[in-house]
């Protein structure tokens, strides 16, 4: 028996919705989604002409514009708690949560010295491991490592506080973004951080929150009105399909009512109905 791949139903509507141009995308938008909003409209609303699929057309695309604010409400949400935790552990991180950071930058900077200070003799690759030693010996303070390397740093005029917190705002960066994408080691440690200092990622939300109070006020505006207008829409629908149910009706009686006198009157013009 030879199976018939059945066509759905509202695969023919979305198709002749093409003649009001490609769908109003933004770059990094899913395609698929939005032809999967508007099927499925098209199999609820089920237009019947070109004035049913003109109120779909602008319906799809007034919920998408809602679908896309509220995105964008979320993602600043999210961004803004992501930075209130990077601007807090900048801040809060202990030295032992960077130490290895800053031990490869110091190390990288030490390369870079000694790459233009040591003799001919020595190899760029000889300079690069010293330096990495050095800056190793440096970060578990042994003091001649310490005395060697603060004559580099100060002949070639930096500092190692400013090294240390370079590499402790590289770490809190790093450590809110693997926080953000939920790695169970990342999310240990930033609670840890929180607990020592008597705060909750809620605190950061919070405090995120009443500093953006405006940006998210005019966004839940932009939301509304095209909700507004969506529902205006839909209300046409609604009325437009009333109006053409109530004419159906008037039509439909005006025709029984039209037969009724045809068979009331035929009788008459001969014999007796009896």
């Amino acid at each position: 028996m030879h199976m018939i791949a059945k066509v759905p139903i509202a695969a023919a509507p979305a198709v002749r919705l093409a003649l009001f141009g490609p769908p109003p995308l933004i770059e990094g938008e899913d395609a698929a989604a939005y032809d999967e909003l508007l099927a499925r409209m098209c199999a609820a609303v089920k237009p019947v002409d070109i004035i049913d699929e003109m109120y779909v057309a602008d319906v799809v695309s007034l919920e998408w514009e809602i679908l896309r604010w509220r995105r964008l409400k979320f993602t600043r949400l999210q961004q803004g708690v992501h930075f209130e935790l990077q601007d807090f552990l900048d801040l809060r991180l202990n030295y032992d949560a960077y130490a290895e950071a800053f031990s490869e930058i110091l190390a990288d900077t030490l390369a870079e010295i000694l790459a233009g200070t040591l003799a001919k003799n020595l190899t760029k690759n000889l300079a690069k491991n010293q330096a990495k030693e050095l800056a190793h010996q440096y970060a578990r303070s042994q003091p001649d490592a310490v005395k060697e390397v603060g004559v580099l740093l100060k002949a070639a005029g930096l500092q190692a506080d400013k090294i240390l917190e370079q590499a402790k705002a590289q770490r809190a960066k790093e450590l809110a973004r693997e926080y953000a994408r939920r790695e169970p080691d990342a999310i240990k440690q930033v609670r840890e951080v929180l607990a020592s200092n008597g705060r909750t990622i809620h605190d950061l939300m919070v405090w995120r929150l009443s500093s953006s109070l405006d940006e998210t006020e005019r966004l839940d505006r932009l939301i509304t009105v095209a909700e507004a207008r969506r529902n205006a829409s839909l209300r046409e629908i609604d009325r437009r399909r009333a109006v053409l149910g109530e004419a159906l009706r008037r039509n439909v009686q005006e025709v029984e009512e039209g037969e009724f006198e045809v068979i009331e009157t035929t009788p008459a013009e001969g014999k007796s109905p009896a």
